[in-house]
């Protein structure tokens, strides 16, 4: 925690400021940011503009294109993945207490289950409703070239993105945040008046009226501080702590995520996925713009003239076409560059790269259709290329986005009132029955290679030897496993011996019924027809019973 008092409104001492917190936490910063923009300068120069840099300015084109290229199919990969959009990211499960509990009653465990069922579609309508998903393809974006990014979802509107350059954040040695700022610069004119009036009165420790006049915008420092479990957070400008800009949060539901894309534990920022390929992006740069303008210098036509033949060079550079003029042919020549092995050298060594990045950012091993709908199986195999293609990062951000994302939504809802509290509920060993999981992580990638090897052992070896396997193999057990590599409860869909028994008995009444009704036919087989047909309507008549 920092020494400043929070229930003090008044100006905060310059040495305990956090505008001087936050230009102390920048030197630890600077190095991370350097290398976000130099990535950012090879790829998308958007993402990391250079410092200084003042919207509408010129940003440096690069001289090729495989590097946004690369962030851009990477991006859409992950953000499928982590956000699917035909089915939803996680499920509310109960604990294991819970289902022994409601297991006895089907009816019961049913409707608990359609509940649950509710709040996870609501919960997913949220978070298409605030448009995530295009939040979260910037977010993507920049963890990939800057490593780093700041999301921050507030207690109303939309999900917002904050680059490397507008925060600084303090981390203990296990990761855990302990300090973050984020910086803003607005117009002074956009504040509330009531902030205005505290913020700029008359003041010795403020500017003078002759400098307030010519102060077109001011830095606003939202601040977030860890206490044990709680993480608090209040507003200030100019030295001045905001009164109504206070808040608190339990550490796991703040509005604020801190997100890296890999890091050590003795850093307090994240390292990019670039910087694992910036040796061969730096090398398509350099080659890429030697090709190009050693191509248009070698474009470039300059009829070249003896100077003691007899053509004279006037009369070539002012002839028409088809236009006769006096000379010789050997006279004249054209000035050619003998470098085409030299290029075909350049070329084969910016294939090589090219290759090898197009395997990095996984440009070659596409398996999602060109569709609106994708099946879930597609999803399970890019899930697959991904993590094997990113060393496992995937599931880093499964636990450090997706699930603090769906934590923080559903907080928010909760408090709004649209949904109920889960966490009211809590079991005998008095913890929640009820939390979130991930279900689209590799979690459900397991269980749906083990469901495809169900599968392939069903048409490949049962199905052909159903006749010499089916009396030595037990398809009930079979079964139950298929559907939990399919994440799929199989309590109340098997029948019980006891229910099981009173079919059995209920089978057994109607065939003897059967059987006393076609007694009674047959013995009156050998009467009239008519007589006959009155036996059988009477015996219809007493199994309805009187009227």
């Amino acid at each position: 925690m920092s020494n400043i008092d929070p229930t003090n409104n008044g100006v905060v001492a310059d040495e305990d400021s956090i505008a001087s917190m936050y230009s102390r936490l920048e030197s630890e910063r600077q190095n991370f940011l350097d290398r976000a923009r130099e990535n950012a300068k090879l790829t998308i120069p958007s993402l990391m503009p250079p410092e200084g840099y003042a919207p509408g300015q010129r940003l440096s084109t690069p001289f090729q294109s495989i590097g946004s290229h690369g962030v851009n199919t990477l991006t859409a990969k992950l953000v499928m993945t982590i956000l699917p959009a035909n089915s939803p990211m996680f499920r509310v499960s109960v604990t294991d207490q819970v289902v022994e509990e409601l297991s006895a009653s089907t009816m019961l465990r049913s409707g608990v289950e359609k509940k649950l069922n509710e709040i996870e579609r609501s919960v997913m309508d949220e978070i298409e409703g605030l448009g995530i998903r295009a939040a979260l393809v910037e977010a993507i974006k920049q963890l990939i070239v800057a490593g780093n990014v700041l999301l921050y979802l507030p207690p109303k509107g939309n999900l917002r993105v904050y680059k490397l350059d507008r925060y600084v954040v303090q981390r203990d040695y296990e990761g855990n945040v302990l300090r973050t700022i984020i910086k803003e610069t607005v117009a002074k004119e956009v504040l509330p008046e009531d902030v205005r009036a505290l913020v700029f009165k008359p003041s010795d420790n403020l500017p003078s009226d002759a400098a307030k006049v010519e102060e077109k915008e001011v830095d606003i420092y939202t601040v977030f501080e860890r206490d044990g479990d709680r993480m608090h957070t209040f507003q200030t400008i100019k030295g001045v702590k905001l009164p109504k800009s206070r808040g608190s949060w339990k550490a796991d539901k703040t509005p604020i995520m801190p997100l890296r894309w890999s890091y050590l534990h003795d850093e307090p920022y994240g390292r990019a996925y670039i910087d694992e390929y910036i040796g061969d992006l730096t090398g398509v740069e350099s080659l890429s713009r030697s090709i190009r303008e050693g191509a248009a210098a070698a474009a470039k036509m300059n009829p070249m003239v003896n100077p003691v033949g007899l053509t004279r060079a006037q009369d070539i550079a002012n002839a028409e076409n088809l236009e006769v003029i006096s000379g010789r042919a050997d006279d004249v020549s054209m000035l050619q560059f003998d470098k085409q092995a030299d290029f075909q050298v350049a070329q084969t060594v910016l294939q090589d790269l090219i290759s090898r990045l197009t395997h990095a950012f996984m440009m070659n091993s596409s398996v999602q259709r060109q569709a609106e709908r994708v099946t879930a199986e597609e999803i399970r195999a890019m899930v697959s290329d991904i993590d094997t293609v990113l060393g496992g990062v995937y599931s880093l951000l499964a636990q450090e986005l997706q699930l603090p994302l769906v934590i923080r939504i559903m907080d928010r809802m909760v408090r709004e009132k649209k949904i109920p509290n889960l966490e009211t509920i809590k079991g005998a060993d008095g913890k929640p029955v009820a939390k979130p999981k991930i279900v689209t992580g590799i979690e459900a990638l397991g269980r749906g290679q083990d469901f495809n090897k169900y599968m392939t052992a069903m048409t490949q070896i049962i199905v052909p030897l159903k006749n010499e396997l089916g009396p030595e193999m037990n398809l009930r057990d079979f079964a139950e496993r298929a559907f939990v590599s399919l994440s799929i409860d199989i309590d109340g869909l098997f029948k019980t011996p006891e229910q099981k028994a009173q079919q059995a008995q209920q089978m057994q009444g109607a065939q003897q019924g059967q059987m006393a009704q076609q007694m009674m036919v047959d013995a009156v087989k050998g009467a009239t027809p008519h007589l006959a047909k009155a036996a059988v309507e009477g015996i219809a008549n007493q199994d309805q019973g009187p009227e």
